[in-house]
């Protein structure tokens, strides 16, 4: 079956323009064209666009998925699969330490935003005022909670915030503290309000999952961990609010 480039673009879901970028960069072929002059999509076509779509919209850059189409023309589908999963551990990756980043940089301007508001509202500046000098160190007395969602801090102990106090320059390698111990997960599954992740036991690793653990649990108080040892594996079980969902997956992952 045929269809023209409005329709194809309808079906998967992009804009008409789109179609034609693609094709002026080459990541797909020129379609079939009727004795009008106007472009014929096939089904083989809008299999290819969807594909590209999905990729796409994975945040993949569309140098790789040019070489992902590639595969999909010509190999098995889990040969494409499993270069699509190597494609998305980068990407996630890259997307958890901007996570790590953001957190840092939303401390840090809260922090600025305080001092402004505590600025002298008369006289001129100058060098040594709020708005001209870059925000301070942290307070060892004092922690700033930065939400990690979009609702409104409210910290009690019956219901704590969706929140982190941990300093703006520590937050980066948090992330990557956990990014190296899930990563040596051997399996995960879904429990209720959040994620278990299951290890081969070793000394090293039952340290850091506990000094982990302790650690998060002080910043981030809405997060509860649970370590189990059994002969030979190591069970960590991460549960926090529902409000939290979106943390604990860009932190612990998620199942298939």
């Amino acid at each position: 079956m045929g269809y023209r480039i409005a329709e194809a673009a309808g079906i998967v879901g992009v804009p008409v323009t789109t179609l034609r970028y693609y094709e002026d960069i080459g990541l797909i072929d020129q379609p079939a064209r009727g004795g009008n002059g106007y472009r014929f999509y096939d089904d083989a076509d809008l299999a290819r666009l969807r594909f590209i779509t999905a990729t796409k919209n994975l945040g993949i850059p569309l140098s790789d998925v040019a070489e992902l189409v590639k595969a999909f023309d010509v190999e098995d589908c889990s040969s494409v699969a499993h270069q699509v999963v190597e494609m998305v551990a980068v990407r996630l990756a890259e997307t958890q330490t901007r996570i790590g980043e953001l957190v840092a940089l939303a401390a840090t301007l809260q922090t600025v935003s305080a001092r402004l508001a505590d600025a002298p509202t008369s006289g001129p500046c100058s060098d040594g005022c709020a708005c001209a000098t870059a925000a301070p160190e942290p307070l060892a007395d004092r922690r700033t909670f930065v939400p990690l969602t979009r609702g409104p801090v409210v910290i009690t102990p019956e219901t704590p915030a969706v929140a982190c106090s941990l300093d703006a320059g520590s937050v980066p390698d948090r992330i990557s503290d956990w990014q190296a111990l899930v990563g040596r997960a051997v399996a995960r599954e879904p429990i209720t309000g959040g994620m278990a992740l299951q290890f081969a036991a070793t000394p090293d690793l039952v340290a850091e999952a506990a000094r982990l653990a302790a650690a998060e649990q002080d910043c981030c108080s809405f997060f509860t961990f649970t370590l189990r040892m059994t002969t030979g594996q190591v069970r960590l079980e991460v549960q926090a609010p529902e409000a939290a969902a979106d943390v604990v997956a860009a932190m612990f992952g998620t199942t298939p």
